[in-house]
């Protein structure tokens, strides 16, 4: 079996459909620890976005791995 498909096909997707979800899903955790890393040094900014973003992101990959069960 190809590696660069069995886990994609495992998950319900195409390859390309899994590339787009995953830098997706690494784009959200940057802006994640971008705010993070900006509200260690001003606490008085973002002081939700990072657990949002967190949540938000915890929400999209159990919908996804539910749909494809």
């Amino acid at each position: 079996m190809n590696p660069f498909t069995k886990h994609p096909k495992e998950v319900g997707m195409s390859y390309f459909q899994h590339f787009i979800f995953a830098l997706s899903v690494a784009f959200n955790l940057l802006m994640g620890a971008f705010s993070c890393t900006i509200h260690g040094f001003f606490p008085f900014l973002f002081t939700t976005t990072t657990s949002q973003i967190v949540a938000k992101q915890h929400q999209k990959m159990s919908h996804t791995q539910n749909q494809n069960q």
